[in-house]
């Protein structure tokens, strides 16, 4: 007698399929009032090959094996992570210490080159201011008018003086 299996789930084990299959094939059969296992042929049947959960349970156990050093591995390589991350601390805080200390230099040389600009401008504006008032004095128009008029009356008396001798040396040379 054949055994329908298109109505059997194809995802579990070669027993259960079987079993299931029996199972379906068994209650058609009681339905027609016949007995099942007397007219069912079992010569054929196929004995229970236990190998491939056996292979499972090999597979299974070593995966397990391998899953536990996997996670020895991790645990020790966090270990590892956890002192190197201590070490990494220890070392930012003392980078980050000596990078607030030489902020901290910079920032009062920063401060110092600014009060020495701030007083070579105070110096330079002071110089400025004298430089000015020098000059003020300097400018003054009552100097220079009489700088003026004395060049102008030493050129007149000059111009008097020499002329006649002027006179003398044209006529000496054209004559």
């Amino acid at each position: 007698m054949a055994i329908d299996l298109r109505s059997v789930e194809p995802l579990g084990s070669k027993s259960v399929l079987l079993e299931q299959a029996m199972r379906r094939n068994k209650g058609q059969m009681k339905s027609n009032g016949e007995n099942y296992l007397q007219d069912m042929d079992l010569s054929d049947m196929l004995s229970p090959d236990f190998d491939w959960l056996k292979q499972d349970k090999v597979a299974i156990e070593n995966l397990v094996r391998q899953m536990d050093a996997s996670i020895g591995q991790l645990a020790d390589q966090l270990r590892d992570m956890g002192r190197q991350t201590r070490t990494i601390e220890q070392f930012t805080r003392k980078s980050k210490s000596q990078f607030e200390d030489e902020q901290r230099l910079l920032f009062k040389q920063i401060q110092t080159l600014n009060l020495l600009l701030k007083r070579q401008l105070e110096i330079l504006n002071g110089v400025e201011r004298q430089i000015e008032q020098v000059e003020i004095k300097q400018n003054n128009f009552y100097p220079h008018l009489g700088i003026g008029v004395i060049a102008g009356l030493m050129s007149a008396v000059t111009i008097l003086v020499t002329a006649p001798l002027a006179m003398l040396a044209v006529e000496y040379i054209r004559g």
